[in-house]
């Protein structure tokens, strides 16, 4: 655990959220980037799209789950004002994709309807005890 790498993120969230150049935010340290995806887009009530970019493993990228990063988003009129921001701090954000429609969409890898995720979700527990 890099605990200045934490701080710094930790400062970057708190001013933009202050400066209103974010909407929301998600720490990728359980499950990773899909879970926090999930449990987004369940909470938002919307779905995403998200890109896989060529230099990364698809499966490192939706499920390691390292300290230190965060899933975030910024509407498109604070976007440059937002990466500016990670950048001139020394923190590296890439952009990933999009809130949009009713599904996860992992382009090239999977697309789920909220509706399927949000039925195995809840009904996960119940389930187990029933």
């Amino acid at each position: 655990m890099d605990l200045a790498r934490e701080k710094l993120l930790a400062e970057i969230l708190i001013s933009a959220s202050r400066d209103g150049m974010i909407d929301a935010a998600h720490d990728l340290s359980d499950g990773g980037l899909v879970q926090a995806l999930v449990e987004s887009c369940l909470k938002g009530g919307r779905g995403a799209r998200i890109v896989v970019p060529d230099d990364l493993d698809p499966f490192v990228l939706l499920f390691s789950e390292s300290a230190g990063r965060a899933i975030v988003a910024v509407p498109r009129s604070e976007e440059l004002r937002f990466t500016d921001m990670c950048g001139a701090r020394g923190l590296p954000a890439t952009r990933i994709g999009v809130i949009d429609g009713d599904t996860l969409d992992v382009q090239g890898h999977f697309t789920i309807p909220l509706d399927e995720i949000r039925a195995a979700h809840e009904a996960t527990v119940p389930g187990l005890f029933a």
